[in-house]
């Protein structure tokens, strides 16, 4: 079931012009609450064409791509295949380098010590295994002590899901995720053919800048050879790592969805029935070891229809979020997702001029509930 137009200031606010930072040319943003779905979209999906941005395009989801690697393990524990105690070096074995002791659940909970990021495809011979190139970069913290959130953590669980399950990755997150919630429209590497995409980056221009730079991680790697991308990135992953080393679709980045297919996955994280989870699935994602981190998502306390709630997500580094509140006994359950064309411009932004995905969402989400509960909120849309 669906309603009118009434997200539309909604999305307007998102793509509005800011004043020191760049606004994402498009926005599409869906909440559904109670069986009820609201979409709206607005802006465009290229510059150069005024393509209009609608529902139905397709976005590189980035780092909302960890939510499917920690949906598949889920249940793969559920299962039986695989524990969240399980250490690397049972399921890779000397692949694991000298993470072999590290756990699923620590990786997934961003607390294995890994690196946050590394340039993969500027280390020799990485197309023979980039999860064993990850996993041969020496460790940024120690083991289970802090939080340090890890793309390097989630390439492993990747290769832990292909390992334990003997299929590509991408098609065992097919088999065990998608296919059982009809998410038809969340693809690896690239959209289905045929499908409307967003313009994004100007090539590799983000991650060869933090190259050169050393910001925000120091790296020694040579990168005067390299065939960096140049041209407008449309219809294929932005993240380096997912495109140069993985080809498509990795543990932590490289999958594509449009508005109806990120709802699907929300409903698995409000859920976990729908996956043939149970209770102890609900209880992972929710549970903090360190502030705002659950087992492989966010976990958020917003303000919603006039009561205080508990928000599951994951934001993605192109300007995408999806997060779902799990329903109560007072309150039913609420999807919402967010997807943006945030790193497209003319000119292309820098990272300074970046306006964080989190603090979009959060402001999306404050302006939904002041359009969809007006009583409740003292606001009206």
């Amino acid at each position: 079931m669906s309603s009118a137009d009434v997200l539309g200031p909604v999305a307007e606010a998102v793509v509005a012009p800011r004043a020191t930072t760049h606004a994402p040319p498009g926005a599409a943003v869906a909440v559904e609450e109670g069986g009820v779905r609201h979409v709206a979209a607005r802006g465009v999906a290229d510059l150069d064409t005024g393509e209009a941005l609608t529902a139905r395009h397709a976005h590189d989801v980035a780092s909302v791509s960890k939510t499917l690697t920690l949906l598949a393990l889920r249940r793969l524990f559920a299962d039986g295949a695989l524990a969240e105690s399980d250490p690397l070096a049972r399921l890779l074995g000397s692949r694991a380098g000298r993470h072999g002791e590290v756990t699923l659940d620590e990786l997934l909970r961003h607390r294995g010590g890994l690196a946050p990021w590394w340039p993969l495809y500027l280390v020799p011979g990485f197309r023979d295994d980039p999860v064993a190139t990850a996993l041969a970069r020496p460790a940024h913290s120690a083991r289970g002590a802090v939080r340090a959130y890890s793309d390097l953590g989630l390439q492993a669980l990747g290769g832990v899901i292909a390992a334990a399950t003997a299929l590509p990755f991408a098609d065992a997150v097919r088999t065990l995720v998608l296919d059982p919630l009809g998410a038809t429209t969340v693809t690896p590497g690239r959209p289905s053919p045929g499908t409307p995409t967003v313009s994004g980056p100007d090539g590799d221009a983000i991650e060869r800048e933090m190259v050169r730079s050393g910001d925000p991680y120091p790296v020694d790697a040579d990168a005067d050879a390299f065939a960096w991308r140049t041209e407008t990135v449309r219809g294929v992953a932005a993240d380096g790592n997912a495109f140069h080393a993985f080809g498509g679709a990795a543990g932590h980045a490289g999958w594509f969805s449009d508005v109806d297919g990120l709802l699907r996955v929300a409903g698995a994280l409000a859920g976990p029935e729908r996956l043939g989870l149970g209770e102890r699935t609900a209880s992972a994602l929710a549970t903090t070891l360190d502030p705002g981190q659950g087992q492989g998502v966010r976990v958020y306390r917003l303000r919603w229809r006039g009561e205080d709630r508990v928000f599951l997500g994951h934001p993605g580094f192109t300007g995408t979020f999806v997060a779902a509140a799990p329903a109560t006994s007072a309150a039913p359950e609420v999807l919402a997702v967010l997807l943006t064309n945030r790193l497209h411009g003319r000119p292309a932004p820098g990272r300074d001029r970046l306006v964080a995905t989190e603090q979009l969402w959060l402001e999306t989400m404050a302006h939904a509930d002041a359009a969809l509960h007006p009583t409740m909120t003292g606001e009206r849309p």
